[in-house]
């Protein structure tokens, strides 16, 4: 490189000379020609820029063969690589060249001493190999082995299921052991984008919630979207801003048009719920975003954060059931209450029965608790959610997040969500109960299924009570589920 540099000043310095050459050469052919002082200027002035864009602010690398340049991109890493692609259209082209991808590709299999898929990566070096895959194929394939996406042993290890649960008993585990990172990416109404890292996380028996807190966030009418990545991030600390992978989970348009929940509301913040278990804190008074949260229930969690892509999210497989039975019975439900704090409430109810509901909507029903028998009441505690930010922290009544798991008789995912809720007050009775106490509902509605619980609130003890749940599905996911006709 040193002797590459002295080259490149000895050419500028030729370059130089030849131009004092062609300057002198200007003024003696105006003389010969008898020009006048105002001819002579005006020959030099249209020569000026030509001088100058050509010598003085030349670029020598455009200057250089294509096989120099390739020659010094090869000492440059990946994270460098795939920075200079973005320079020009030539440094795009050059830049990503299959041949110099391989190389790096063949260098990061080295590293891991993956001998049986070292044997692969060396066929791939060899000159034959390389032209015969497409423009960006190994590019791509090093940029998923950094993240992770060829690693296939948290597969295996997502295999053993938590029978209380029915999800994988190591997702958490994984979780962290992949350093999985979740980032919010709002888009402007202009184009612009801002990206923000997680601040903080609290792992349930079957969810995570994510939150985001600064002082950055813009107001809430200036954005056109929110997105939601998965990171795989480096295990161990790393110099300079690696490529990573990002996979896209969801995205919500928070435009003023779309649907949005209200949650709640206290001295500070309103909360809103703008779907895909998203919510977004909001000053009271000037609509500036103060806090983002978001719920993941952990059915698919890593193939979601690992395995889509920027721009698209991954599309889990659904498995079918083929016992044309076990429509009917054999359901297990797990629901729990939590906000970011602790757990509120905690439910199991497995054998359930399902039954066909005589209405129009051609439903199906899981009746989990009967509110006659009061023995089946079961205390909860306070419902709220906190929430923190920079130099606050309060928390709203009356909300929380939801996660609900719903396993057919084979113990396999057949309503899986994790989303905040809220309860209201009824306006009539829901029940019919001996005891006086204020009746509350929380409903959750999707494409998917509806549940629906039941609340008394004893001011006496200052104490809530689960007095009815149940569970509703469509008729046609019940079909689509395990293959029958209804």
């Amino acid at each position: 490189m040193h002797s590459f540099r002295e080259g490149l000043d000895k050419a500028e310095q030729a370059t130089r000379e030849e131009d004092e050459v062609g300057e002198m050469s200007l003024f003696k052919g105006a003389i010969r020609r008898r020009e006048t002082p105002r001819q002579t200027a005006v020959a030099f002035n249209a020569y000026v820029p030509e001088l100058f864009s050509q010598s003085r602010h030349g670029n020598y690398l455009e200057r250089l063969p294509v096989e120099v340049i390739v020659k010094i991109l090869a000492f440059l890493d990946a994270s460098s690589l795939f920075n200079i692609s973005f320079v020009s259209k030539r440094f795009n082209d050059l830049a990503n060249s299959n041949a110099l991808w391989c190389v790096l590709y063949a260098c990061e299999i080295e590293k891991k001493k993956w001998r049986p898929r070292m044997c692969v990566a060396t066929h791939a070096v060899s000159t034959t190999g390389v032209p015969e895959k497409p423009e960006g194929y190994w590019k791509k394939l090093l940029l998923k082995e950094m993240a992770g996406y060829r690693d296939t042993m948290w597969k295996s290890e997502l295999r053993h299921m938590n029978p209380h649960t029915g999800m994988p008993a190591l997702t958490e585990q994984v979780l962290r052991r992949l350093n999985i990172r979740w980032e919010i990416t709002l888009t402007k109404k202009d184009g612009r984008e801002f990206v923000f890292e997680q601040t903080r996380m609290f792992y349930e028996d079957s969810s995570v919630t994510v939150c985001w807190k600064g002082i950055n966030f813009p107001h809430i009418f200036r954005v056109n979207s929110i997105q939601l990545h998965g990171v795989m991030g480096p295990s161990l600390p790393t110099s300079g801003n690696w490529p990573r992978w990002r996979s896209l989970i969801c995205k919500a348009l928070m435009k003023r048009t779309v649907q949005w929940t209200f949650l709640g509301v206290d001295r500070h913040v309103k909360l809103l719920h703008f779907g895909d278990g998203i919510i977004v804190g909001i000053w009271r008074g000037n609509w500036k975003i103060a806090f983002i949260m978001v719920s993941l229930h952990f059915h698919k969690l890593i193939e979601r954060s690992l395995l889509g892509s920027q721009f698209c999210p991954y599309i889990p497989t659904q498995d079918k059931a083929f016992d044309p039975d076990r429509s009917h019975h054999g359901y297990t439900l797990y629901v729990t209450l939590h906000n970011t704090v602790c757990q509120i409430m905690c439910l199991r109810f497995s054998p359930l029965f399902a039954s066909r509901v005589t209405s129009p909507e051609n439903k199906w029903q899981l009746s989990a608790m009967d509110f006659s028998d009061v023995s089946e009441h079961i205390p909860v505690g306070k419902i709220s959610l906190p929430w923190q930010t920079e130099g606050l922290h309060e928390a709203v009544e009356r909300c929380c997040l939801m996660t609900l798991t719903v396993l057919d008789e084979g113990q396999c995912p057949f309503w899986c969500v994790s989303s905040p809720v809220r309860i209201h007050a009824c306006k009539h009775k829901a029940v019919d109960l001996d005891y006086e106490g204020e009746q509350l509902l929380l409903i959750y509605e999707d494409e998917e299924g509806k549940i629906k619980m039941t609340f008394v609130w004893m001011e006496e003890i200052q104490q809530y009570f689960l007095v009815r749940l149940i569970v509703k599905f469509p008729a046609a996911k019940v079909k689509k589920h395990f293959g029958k006709k209804y």
